[in-house]
């Protein structure tokens, strides 16, 4: 190419095109790209890496990997390969040329000594470094894919071997500007683009221009201290290495303890040609690797969408039980509880009750017989409570019968309708299926009233209560209990079965219908439930199945 049009042409590249080992490796075994400039020389291929860090979707910063092993397996990799290779039929370097020697000598040194930087400093992500100090000669190999002749000439300039004035009066451009113009124009990552063609930036304007200044300082010393070790390509020669020792906290003998570390790099053999574009069956490789990704993606992805959803039926069952188990397990505590305490409550409670019943018989002090009726009422009161509290915390063994679920509907309906009608609260009783139950029949009713009650006191004036029942399952019958109050606050939920609790707006008098309703309900095989999730407030009783032939039910009913 005449004159210095060479630079520019370099700088208006479509892409660099990797090596054939490399894109079979895209093709065959993505995975293995995930650390390329750790021991396979294959991946460590720079034009790969750059179609990498260009295609493959961004990550959260890698602590060991520059690339997610899933990611690379993308079927738009090999596909955006094949559509490059067949487009543009150059922009490959022939890794026998000068320039191709002397750069992947420069970064077989660079970058696992970036590495061992990293690893020594705790700056930053070792393969970020490693990255940034192999892809620091980037301008010189994308000239070198326009005119490996032009390319190679600043190395044989005696004055002023291969500096950025020598570069910019035979190519027009400096391998710097080239790299910057690339890194835009394929847009790169930021902390790549930021720190190409940057290397020669002292640490003071790196600062203000390179976000990640971890990777791009230890890429920057590595790429120094290896252009004084195996000779200069311009790339570090603004940057001032005492600068860089203090920046990174070392100290000569710790760059040269470190620089020793490495060991020589396996060089590369080829077991086809280099290039591709003489390689046709590569672009159908690509094409295939594409097609069968995308087909068993499809297929994988589906697989992964429904394992995805048994799991999380899994965690929500496992949440659910652990809820309900939880709560069990404090009920059953707040039982033994209570049962302790109404004991030690009822008989001091019978000694104050008789002397004050007895004071008040023989009391001729109108006065004084006012303040011992006061002492006995609030006696009963307290009687009342106890009992309460023992029937949740003690009650009687069950008695189950087989009975018609609606007809249990119907008499809690009218037992609380005149509690209803007092607080002018509407009761419903809907269409419910016609399922029998076996149960102690005074308990379960128990236990629907006092839900039922709590949702009166909640609906208020003007509300509803809707009373039904269903088949759940083939075990159980679900009774089910809807208000239109405005439901269970996240902390009224979490005790709404601890007795005493009120922290429902409407009340619930003693606070104890809920728990001695789930208490019924434990003891006859069932539960009781609240259902969040909707407009309405919904409790659900459930209560075992009563199961036989169908003529059996017809005599019952």
């Amino acid at each position: 190419m005449p004159g210095k049009a060479v630079g520019r042409a370099a700088a208006a590249l479509p892409w660099l095109c990797p090596n054939t080992d490399g894109l079979i490796r895209l093709a065959e075994a993505p995975a293995g790209l995930a650390r390329p400039f750790s021991v396979d020389p294959v991946a460590a291929d720079v034009a790969l890496v750059l179609f990498l860090l260009r295609f493959v979707p961004p990550s959260a910063p890698p602590a060991e990997s520059l690339f997610c092993s899933s990611a690379l397996c993308a079927a738009a990799l090999p596909s955006t390969a094949a559509a490059h290779l067949q487009a543009v039929p150059g922009a490959w370097v022939d890794p026998e040329c000068e320039v191709a020697k002397r750069c992947r000598t420069f970064a077989r040194a660079a970058a696992p000594f970036a590495r061992r930087l990293a690893e020594h400093t705790r700056r930053a992500c070792g393969e970020r470094a490693a990255a940034l100090a192999a892809l620091a000669p980037l301008g010189w190999l994308a000239v070198a894919a326009v005119d490996p002749g032009t390319a190679r000439k600043p190395l044989y300039d005696a004055e002023a071997p291969a500096a950025a004035a020598t570069q910019v009066a035979i190519w027009g451009l400096d391998q710097g500007a080239v790299a910057r113009r690339l890194a835009n124009r394929w847009r790169l990552p930021e902390w790549v683009a930021s720190a190409l063609g940057n290397f020669n930036l002292p640490v003071a304007a790196a600062r203000a221009l390179v976000p990640d200044l971890g990777s791009f300082l230890l890429a920057q010393f590595a790429a120094l201290e290896t252009e004084r070790r195996l000779g200069s390509l311009g790339l570090a020669e603004g940057a001032g290495r005492a600068e860089l020792l203090a920046e990174l906290k070392l100290t000569d003998a710790a760059a040269e303890t470190l620089w020793s570390a490495g060991a020589p790099a396996e060089p590369l053999s080829h077991t086809l040609d280099p290039n591709p574009h003489k390689v046709p069956l590569v672009v159908n490789l690509l094409k295939m690797a594409g097609e069968s990704r995308r087909r068993n993606g499809a297929a994988l992805v589906a697989r992964l969408e429904d394992r995805l959803d048994d799991l999380h039926r899994a965690v929500a069952r496992v949440g659910g039980e652990a809820d309900t188990r939880a709560r069990d397990a404090k009920l059953r505590a707040l039982a033994e509880l209570a049962a302790g305490a109404g004991h030690e409550i009822n008989n001091p409670l019978a000694v104050i009750s008789g002397h004050a019943q007895r004071l008040y018989r023989t009391e001729p002090d109108p006065d004084r017989g006012e303040a011992l009726q006061s002492v006995i009422r609030q006696t009963q009161r307290i009687t009342g409570i106890v009992r309460d509290l023992m029937q949740f915390a003690r009650p009687s063994q069950p008695h189950p019968l087989r009975f018609a679920a609606a007809d249990l509907l119907g008499q809690v309906r009218d037992e609380l309708a005149p509690f209803a009608t007092e607080k002018n609260v509407r009761i419903e009783l809907t269409a419910s299926a016609e399922a029998f139950v076996r149960a102690d029949r005074a308990q379960i009713k128990h236990a629907l009233a006092a839900v039922a009650r709590n949702g009166i006191e909640a609906a208020g004036g003007g509300g509803w209560v809707r009373l039904s029942c269903t088949e759940s399952d083939d075990e159980f019958v679900a009774f089910v209990v809807e208000d239109s109050g405005p439901g269970l606050t996240g902390s009224a939920l979490e005790h709404a079965f601890d007795p005493f609790y009120c922290g429902r707006s409407a009340g619930r008098g003693r606070g104890l219908g809920l728990p001695t309703a789930w208490q019924f309900a434990k003891q006859n095989g069932g539960d009781v439930r609240y259902e969040p999730g909707t407009d309405l407030t919904r409790f659900v009783v459930t209560v075992p199945r009563s199961v036989t032939l169908e003529f059996l039910d017809r005599q019952s009913a």
